[in-house]
């Protein structure tokens, strides 16, 4: 109880910030539970920051991983990490390195000049445009009230895709840090999923505020339903490694 009491004041202050890029600004980490097929499987951590060698750009890492106890049913360790321009969001290079079971997929993917390349291969990509992790952000500086519909370009797995994003009501939803109000957004991202290359639905749970912290995310795949649940928030940085208390 104690644990929970002091995470959610942390989370509490971090309501003080005027705006979402204010919390940008100062670095973010949020930890997640996650639950495989109805059964907890691991944790998962998201984090955001200036990126070090370049203010004009954000740094937007995930890791998800398998507990040790699920790992012995299927073991899981996808790590994401892109870097982005500040003021567009626009991706500028993208790397994801998905273990999952047996499988192993690795890839990098940098943008320069409307130009994608991947593995050798160029491709020809709007500005701005995004990558799956970025576009979560990039929807939580955005404008969100039931009914709304955006369109986003994303580039992933060597193809564009069109992706439509809708703001399809309010909800109220319990989490380990408590009760929070929530507009529920489904953007259809056929074709590349937040972890997993194969199609899938994707619902996100954004906070009704102006942070809209993603405090739900689900992803309905072949295998079945994946769900981060927000367990934790805090200021600036941990190491995706490390364990979050």
């Amino acid at each position: 109880m104690k644990r929970i009491v002091l995470a959610l004041a942390a989370f509490l202050l971090l309501g003080a910030e005027s705006s979402v890029d204010g919390i940008f600004s100062r670095g973010e980490t949020l930890d997640y539970d996650l639950v495989w097929l109805h059964l907890s499987g691991g944790k998962a951590r998201m984090t955001v920051s200036p990126q070090l060698a370049d203010a004009t750009k954000l740094h937007i890492s995930s890791l998800a991983q398998s507990s040790s106890t699920f790992s012995r049913i299927y073991k899981v360790r996808d790590q994401i990490d892109t870097i982005v321009d500040r003021a567009t969001f626009s991706t500028v290079r993208y790397h994801k390195d998905l273990r999952e079971g047996s499988s192993h997929k690795s890839e990098v993917v940098t943008y320069a000049n409307g130009v994608a390349t991947r593995k050798g291969k160029t491709y020809d990509v709007p500005t701005p445009v995004f990558d799956p992790l970025s576009l979560v952000y990039y929807m939580r500086t955005q404008e969100l009230s039931p009914g709304k519909t955006m369109r986003f370009t994303v580039f992933a797995d060597k193809k564009l895709y069109d992706v439509v994003a809708t703001v399809t009501k309010r909800e109220t939803i319990e989490t380990p840090l408590g009760m929070f109000k929530t507009l529920v957004v489904e953007p259809d991202m056929r074709g590349g999923g937040l972890y997993r290359d194969e199609d899938s639905k994707l619902t996100i749970w954004y906070t009704d505020d102006e942070r809209h912290l993603p405090v739900r995310i689900r992803s309905d795949v072949k295998i079945g339903t994946i769900t981060m649940t927000i367990r934790g928030v805090s200021a600036g940085v941990s190491s995706p490694g490390s364990d979050s208390k």
